[in-house]
């Protein structure tokens, strides 16, 4: 039977080369032995000397080929869905939020307004933070993202694909956060996506005005820009938790695989694509839940869907959007100034500029304005604490003398969307009652056959194996505290209706 079934896998892996025309690396780690180095003092202060220790891990080993095959074995038949299964409530997703996560967004949407250096050893990074002595990321950029060991560009070469990021890109980003939080074991498993998902969760879906493959070419261009985002980690000693690095630069490992097809006037056509994606190892510190970096929160549907659509028109609405989805938790209670507003929407230099320039200060003030009404569209409540009511005026009323500082020393409140409260209250509840009644099997493969989800799709969706879906099913099996509450939303079902 061991035979059977390795001759089966390699006549589907030359079957699928044949196809694809792709080659598959079988040594992408030549020591499988080596793990994260243990972080001195020294590397902490010299990012140069943590990016002299890039060393491919064993979670890698294999990788592509594993991926690739995957995505053969899938696509031979597509799978159907009713709701876009990212957003099984069809409003909001668990999605990782950490500090490194947020680093990324920021230099998509940001770019050259974070401050940027050359080192020593000829590359460009941006630095970022944590607290005071609590850890630093340095964020490097790459123009080829799908290699085991990504180059990190230096100066001139890194400010040319910096130019090119797009806000949009942010959307992605945060799709993958929410793809890679459902996965049990975030750093050795593996998501896949198609265009028919990205297409609803973007929104291009309802772009009457662009044609298949217009809409599939502006999806792949966007798909690989988070990946272009490499990252080394240095973390010193914090109470219990350890000193550790992460010398393994990938944020995201990221194979798109499309479907041309030839039209009648010979030209080639994308008419689908697919992701297959994998989180890099910075996911066994920021989203290992028996670690002390684990953070998560809720992003919706509407707030990606707007992120994506507003792109470059809003830049500045794009960047306070991703400073909020990663900022504003709920039990978040702090007032915002205006100045601070503004300095994340348009840079700090900019506006110290515009305090000598006129012009400058009314188109500013007039984005600021359109800008906070994207991001209440977006479903964002931003409450006016401190500051003239002209602000929030939805009437044009001329701005009276002083108006600039009286934008900066206005004081805003933000408030979670009302979906995210919703799903928080749903959560809460929902644990509750689950301690009391667990569901049954039948009423589980109920609910996934009235959704038309084969087991195969389903077990995707909740991040799990076809074998977890059966016993569950049947019964031999009971779910757990911890998957409860996904496979509820997955399944759109409410314990106290049973």
């Amino acid at each position: 039977m061991k035979q059977l079934a390795k001759t089966l896998y390699s006549q589907l892996l030359h079957l699928f080369h044949q196809v694809m025309g792709i080659s598959i690396s079988r040594n992408r780690n030549p020591n499988p032995k080596d793990t994260n180095v243990a972080l001195d003092k020294e590397s902490l202060e010299d990012p140069s000397t943590q990016l002299s220790k890039q060393i491919p891990l064993k979670d890698r080993v294999n990788k592509s080929e594993q991926n690739l095959l995957l995505n053969y074995q899938y696509s031979s038949k597509p799978q159907r869905f009713k709701k876009a299964s990212l957003f099984p409530d069809s409003k909001t997703n668990i999605a990782a939020l950490s500090l490194v996560l947020y680093g990324v967004a920021e230099v998509l949407s940001q770019k050259m307004n974070l401050s940027w250096k050359s080192q020593v050893n000829n590359t460009f990074n941006y630095e970022k933070e944590a607290e005071t002595g609590k850890g630093k990321i340095f964020y490097y950029v790459t123009d080829n993202p799908e290699t085991p060991q990504p180059e990190t560009l230096a100066e001139e070469a890194a400010l040319v694909v910096i130019d090119e990021f797009d806000p949009r890109a942010c959307a992605i980003h945060l799709i993958y956060c929410a793809l890679v939080a459902s996965l049990d074991k975030p750093w050795s498993g593996h998501f896949v996506i198609d265009d028919k998902q990205l297409l609803e969760y973007t929104g291009l879906v309802k772009r009457r005005d662009l044609c298949k493959h217009e809409k599939l070419s502006i999806l792949y261009s966007l798909l690989r820009q988070p990946a272009q985002v490499l990252a080394c980690i240095a973390w010193p000693k914090q109470e219990k938790a350890g000193t550790f690095t992460v010398a393994d630069l990938k944020i995201w490992d990221i194979s798109i695989i499309r479907d041309f097809k030839t039209d009648k006037a010979g030209n080639n056509k994308l008419v689908a694509l697919k992701v297959i994606g994998q989180a890099g190892v910075w996911t066994k510190y920021f989203l290992n839940k028996s670690k002390y970096h684990y953070h998560t929160g809720i992003i919706t549907k509407k707030t990606v869907q707007k992120l994506f659509s507003i792109g470059k028109q809003n830049a500045g609405a794009a960047r306070m959007l991703v400073w909020l989805t990663f900022q504003i938790q709920s039990e978040f209670q702090d007032c915002v100034m205006g100045k601070t507003l503004m300095e994340i929407a348009y840079s700090a230099d900019k506006v110290l500029t515009a305090e000598q320039d006129r012009q400058l200060r009314r188109q500013m003030a007039d984005d600021f304005e359109t800008d906070l009404k994207v991001v209440k569209e977006a479903g964002w409540q931003a409450e006016l604490e401190t500051g003239p009511a002209w602000l929030i005026s939805s009437d044009r009323i001329k701005r009276p003398i002083g108006y600039w500082s009286e934008i900066l020393n206005s004081k805003w409140r933000f408030h979670l969307p009302a979906e995210v409260q919703e799903r928080l209250t749903l959560n809460s509840n929902q644990l509750s009652v689950n301690k009391l009644q667990p569901l049954s099997g039948n009423l589980i493969r109920e609910a996934r056959k009235a959704k038309g989800w084969s087991r195969a799709f389903f077990a995707i969706t909740m991040g799990k194996s076809i074998s977890w879906v059966d016993a569950v099913e049947t019964g031999t099996r009971q779910v757990s505290q911890k998957d409860l509450p996904k496979l509820l939303n997955t399944l759109e079902l409410h314990l106290n209706k049973y």
